[in-house]
């Protein structure tokens, strides 16, 4: 099996992937944080760029790991796993 064919059916690659590298990790379903533009820009200090997860600037995530990191990325992704 060659390596694309073990990318295209291990990976699930896309057919067609997109150019644009924010596009493709868009299609991965990321979730940028508000700031990330002003901050490419230049027009803002990397430490008031907020959090993707948390929404905070600096950060004030839970440990990466813990139940309370994992809500956070379900809630950001609009998933609700508890039912709650």
């Amino acid at each position: 099996m060659s390596a694309e064919d073990f990318t295209r059916t291990f990976i699930a690659a896309p057919a067609d992937p997109p150019a644009d590298p924010v596009a493709s990790v868009n299609q991965l379903g990321a979730v940028w944080s508000p700031d990330f533009d002003a901050y490419a820009s230049g027009q803002l200090d990397i430490s008031r760029v907020r959090c993707a997860l948390c929404q905070h600037a600096p950060c004030d995530c839970p440990p990466f790991g813990t139940p309370g990191y994992f809500a956070l990325i379900d809630l950001r992704h609009g998933r609700n796993p508890a039912g709650a």
